[in-house]
């Protein structure tokens, strides 16, 4: 796993990626695949702003133009978040809205206008106004632990039944079930390891839940039921230390039935057949593999890795572009130095990316002062470029 550092990964929890990268790499032949896309190609397709100090999720919205990404700054406790609001055209910058707890994750509302910041430190979530940028609640989802509390990472929305699933990542793991129109706690669902992914199906009323452990994915009702597990079926042992796998993200492809998962021990994408609750595809992917996120409009998967390792802790990473049907890699994009979360926008024609800049001096790449970034991809433009 990645020493603990503020770029640790997704979500700014350190001490799992630091496991998950001391583990061995998939044994596993990778497919030919085109030769890693250069700088020259990939410039036509996209707009970059290097101007988002701490940059985490992102979250589109095609109705009004805009694109939100959370900021955290500084790690210093006490200290305040961002959401940058950007264009969605050309990341000319909107407004900022100012937080008093950090935000690392984003879902929005599209139905009521509400974005939804995952404040992961402070183990709670901040309800705002996406058109206004005022505060409108917070909701506190964990328990106190130590001198902070639980963990929250990952949110999805089910907009229709009004609810907010929400993973905690600890060792023991928790899921949380909110009713956002009322604003309260309606269920905490505990079991796992490092509950850290998390996709929703809302045609059929299932959350996954993802982490380590013998039953890597948890699948849980809209009740609050943990109603089944999905498994690789590689361990056998309870403990984090017998984990073979942490599918740290997970994506969805609710009318195929099929689960992506990001795993953070392997460096490799995992394709789960939901029905049959077990792998269909192992796909390598690279070091420090971070986020998924499936497109069905092209019928494509995406996936970041970070590149860095114990042993190689001035590694770079990037971004390969998957094709979902046969999971052959179609391009490998480098972008340095620690590519994070990923957006699909609503009609699936355009990519957004985060891009953290080192904040290890060691790094051969670390700069000081240097601010992480956004990129808009245009997915149709892609290899229009030469050299």
């Amino acid at each position: 796993m990645k020493p603990k550092t503020r770029t640790a990964w997704r979500m700014a929890l350190p001490a799992l990626m630091a496991l998950a990268l001391a583990m061995p790499a998939a044994a596993q032949d990778a497919p030919a695949e085109p030769e890693a896309m250069s700088m020259a190609q990939f410039a036509p397709a996209v707009i970059r702003t290097d101007s988002i100090p701490g940059a985490y999720e992102a979250v589109h919205w095609a109705e009004a133009g805009l694109v939100f990404v959370a900021s955290v700054p500084s790690f210093d406790k006490g200290t305040p978040g961002f959401i940058h609001v950007l264009d969605a055209a050309d990341l000319h910058p909107i407004r900022q809205i100012q937080l008093p707890r950090r935000p690392f994750a984003l879902a929005l509302d599209r139905s009521t206008g509400r974005l939804y910041a995952g404040n992961t430190l402070d183990g709670s979530l901040t309800v705002i106004d996406a058109k206004g940028g005022q505060i409108l609640d917070t909701i506190q989802l964990g328990q106190p632990e130590g001198e902070g509390f639980e963990h929250t990472r990952m949110i999805a929305l089910d907009e229709e039944k009004g609810l907010a699933f929400v993973t905690s990542p600890g060792q023991k793991g928790v899921t949380w079930i909110v009713d956002t129109k009322a604003g309260e706690l309606l269920h905490r669902i505990e079991g796992g390891l490092w509950t850290a992914g998390a996709a929703y199906d809302a045609a059929a009323g299932r959350f996954y839940a993802s982490g380590g452990g013998i039953e890597e994915i948890a699948v849980i009702d809209a009740a609050g039921a943990r109603v089944g597990a999905i498994s690789t079926g590689a361990t056998t042992e309870e403990g984090a230390e017998a984990s073979q796998h942490f599918l740290v993200n997970l994506a969805i492809d609710a009318e195929g039935q099929r689960l992506f998962a990001a795993d953070a021990n392997k460096g490799a994408l995992y394709v789960f057949d939901i029905a049959g609750a077990k792998v269909a595809k192992q796909v390598p992917v690279g070091s420090g593999m971070l986020d998924v996120a499936y497109n069905p409009a092209r019928s494509e998967i995406y996936a970041t890795w970070r590149g860095v390792e114990r042993e190689n802790k001035a590694g770079t990473g990037g971004l390969a572009v998957i094709d979902a049907q046969d999971y052959a890699v179609k391009q490998r994009i480098p972008l340095p130095s620690h590519p994070n979360s990923l957006e699909v926008s609503e009609d699936g024609r355009t990519l957004f990316v985060t891009v953290k800049a080192p904040h290890d001096k060691d790094h051969p790449d670390y700069r000081e002062g240097a601010l992480d970034s956004l990129l808009r991809i245009d997915l149709e433009r892609l290899g229009e470029g030469g050299e």
